[in-house]
């Protein structure tokens, strides 16, 4: 096994201006701004707490000219952060996604991965895993809404092995049990489903 390395999320970024960037404030993203389409406005409702990476749908959306003048833009392959409200929401916009560019909302941070550090499935699965979570609800400093500030989500935590190709056998193993999890949600589902129709 290769050398494994501590580091936090502002490390694995990109070294370039705005790799991580917070969403607007309130007052600049409010409903007042939202129009039937344009560009998409990235919520807590297109995050996770499971390994579902994105949900590409169910969006409000602002003017090309109001997302100019935010300058909070996401793309394909950024990673997701929810940093007010549900604690330890992640996503990943998908190379597949619906749109080519997003806006996140006030409650959300953007951070985009070197890839040539750290696989961007290996840097989704730590920081969407069941102990990042577990560090985010200790370190919470919000009152009644959980809120974390710029600087506490680019100081999370990671630790990967410095081998790209064993960081990629770790998200094949990963990618298997999610895939084994959706499986048996949906045939539970379709079990309860069948109670409700017999009963």
């Amino acid at each position: 096994m290769s050398k494994l390395i501590s580091s936090t999320l502002e490390q694995i970024c990109l070294h370039e201006k705005r790799a991580i960037i917070s969403g607007p404030f309130g007052s600049n993203i409010s409903s007042k701004f939202f129009v039937e389409s344009g560009i998409p406005v990235i919520r807590g409702n297109n995050l996770s707490l499971d390994y579902d990476k994105f949900f590409d749908d169910h969006f409000v959306f602002v003017t090309p000219q109001k997302a100019d003048e935010l300058k909070c833009y996401a793309y394909r392959n950024d990673l997701i952060f929810t940093a007010a409200g549900t604690i330890g929401q992640v996503g990943v916009i998908p190379e597949n996604s619906r749109y080519t560019k997003y806006v996140i909302s006030n409650k959300q941070i953007r951070a985009r991965i070197d890839t040539k550090k750290i696989d961007l499935l290996y840097a989704y699965y730590w920081f969407s895993s069941p102990w990042i979570r577990a560090f985010l609800i200790r370190n919470n400093k919000g009152s009644t809404v959980p809120l974390f500030t710029l600087s506490e989500i680019k100081d999370l935590p990671i630790i990967y092995p410095e081998s790209i190709d064993e960081q990629k056998t770790i998200i094949s193993v990963i990618d298997n049990i999610s895939k084994k999890i959706e499986i048996n949600k949906k045939i539970n589902d379709y079990l309860a489903y069948q109670s409700s129709m017999v009963a």
